[in-house]
């Protein structure tokens, strides 16, 4: 569980823009600049590996590959779960990961497991209906919208409590109802986010099979892991970051509401 009570950020200065202008530019601190070079670098630096080193061991350079890259997207949400831990105490800017602890590579790979399983949480009704009726109608959608409704709250509380125990449904339903009106539009920028990754995300070719599983990976490595890719990516991660940040002041406005006790 990180830490959330304690003073304010000495950092912590009064916005100088209007708030939904100054939000955009959270992402825009040292730190937060190092850190999207390095989410922009990284898919590429990557994908030259596998080109030109664990490309000829295949298969085994695909799964070492695919290890990479968990532990990239494992790096990106430990690093977002600080922007909102940092924004919970008052921060207006992307944190200073110098002051964090180095984490470990079981830590970064545990960030993934929370993530999948606020996905789970609140998306599993939809994935299942498409399962059994293979079907993109109004009760698709209709679910789909309720996991969205209340994503960005277990999402809080995966980041908060860092660990699934936050996933409880109990409260992450009567933390919602608690600040509905607030929430919403919480809700409304996660809604954009999803359209984004939409578009950011390329198409993936189909798998034939557990037969061709490891061809199956090497044909989506190669999809990708490039520049085009990246750049897009690292727009996304720009405002998932301001995301983070809106989840972080959401609590430290509200927290009283919520009562956590964290």
């Amino acid at each position: 569980m990180k830490v959330i009570e304690g003073p304010q950020l000495a950092s912590e200065v009064e916005r100088k823009l209007p708030w939904f202008v100054d939000i955009f530019l959270y992402p825009l601190s040292i730190s937060g600049l190092i850190n999207l070079v390095v989410f922009l670098c990284a898919p590429i630096f990557i994908s030259l590996i596998h080109r030109f080193l664990l490309g000829y061991l295949w298969p085994v350079g695909e799964l070492m590959v695919a290890i990479l890259y968990l532990l990239f997207v494992g790096y990106v949400l430990y690093y977002l779960s600080w922007c909102v831990v940092d924004s919970t105490k008052g921060g207006l800017r992307a944190p200073d990961m110098n002051l964090q602890p180095s984490p470990a590579k079981e830590e970064l790979i545990g960030w993934v497991g929370i993530f999948l399983a606020c996905v789970i949480v609140c998306f599993w009704p939809a994935a299942v209906y498409y399962i059994f009726t293979k079907k993109t109608d109004f009760l698709y959608w209709l679910l789909t919208a309720v996991g969205l409704l209340f994503f960005p709250m277990a999402l809080l509380a995966g980041f908060l409590y860092d660990s699934i125990s936050g996933l409880n449904p109990i409260l992450i339903i009567k933390s919602v109802i608690r600040t509905f009106p607030a929430y919403l539009p919480v809700v409304i920028f996660f809604a954009g986010l999803f359209a984004v990754l939409s578009r950011v995300t390329p198409q993936l070719p189909q798998s034939k099979g557990l037969e061709s599983i490891l061809l199956y990976l090497s044909q989506v490595i190669n999809i990708i892991f490039n520049s085009r890719f990246a750049l897009r990516l690292t727009g996304f991660i720009y405002l998932a970051m301001i995301g983070a940040h809106i989840l972080g002041r959401f609590y430290w406005r509200y927290k009283d509401k919520l009562d956590w006790g964290l």
